[in-house]
Order: structure tokens, then sequence, then C-alpha cells
């Protein structure tokens, strides 16, 4: 690695360190192997939390790279050892950082209609 590519890598890790590690901030991860419902409720909970103290606090959504489940499973136990199924997953992740108060925690807790195939992680 040149020390260009280096420097890229150092400040755009910096600014991310620098972004998300503010006090007072509460960091929200959405998870889903279904992208179109992770960036739907991600999209609606950043847009309930801007209506509700202003767009100037909100941090993301910010996509994190994907990560891959494999499974390997034989197709004929006794004649054909070699045959064999593979079967994957995909999970993808979106980070949100929020201004920690009592009306985004309200937001966090309900009022927002999340689909069921998305977790949700809420870190302090």
């Amino acid at each position: 690695m040149n020390t260009e590519q280096k420097k890229k890598t150092d400040s755009v890790s910096g600014i991310l360190k620098k972004k998300f590690k503010k006090k007072g901030f509460v960091r929200v991860i959405l998870r889903s192997s279904d992208v179109f419902s992770l960036d739907k409720a991600a999209l609606l909970l950043v847009e309930n939390v801007k209506k509700v103290i202003g767009s100037g606090n909100v941090i993301g959504p910010v996509p994190l790279p994907k990560k891959r489940k494999v499974w390997t499973i034989l197709s004929s136990p006794h004649i054909d050892k070699k045959a064999r199924h593979q079967l994957e997953r995909f999970v993808r992740t979106r980070i949100i950082e929020l201004p920690s108060s009592k009306e985004v925690m309200d937001i966090l807790d309900g009022s927002c209609s999340i689909p069921a195939s998305v977790e949700i992680e809420i870190k302090a």
C-alpha cells in the first residue's frame, strides 16, 4: 500500500471515528438480509427523528460492508459424497447516530413502524 492510499484510509477512518465518538449520541444499528426493507426502515427512522429534532444532529444512515454466511450440505450421503449444495445468506448493516433525548427515545421505543425483517440494536 503506497502512502497516498494509506493517507486516504487513515483520513476516512479518522473522520468516521470523530463522527461516531460524540458524547450524548445514541447509535442505532439496523441489520437485515432484505435490502429494500432495510433502506426503507432507515429512511423512515431518520425522517421521523428529523421532524422532531431537526436535521443538523442526525448522522447516517451509513452503509457497512455486507457479511456473507455460507452453509454446505451433502446432497447424497451414501453414493456420491462429492455432490453438495451450498446455501448463502447476506446480512447488510446500516448505522445511524441520533442525539440522546427523550423525544428520540420515544421514537425508537415504538412510534416508528419498522418491518419485522429488520433487526434493531441500540447502543448508548
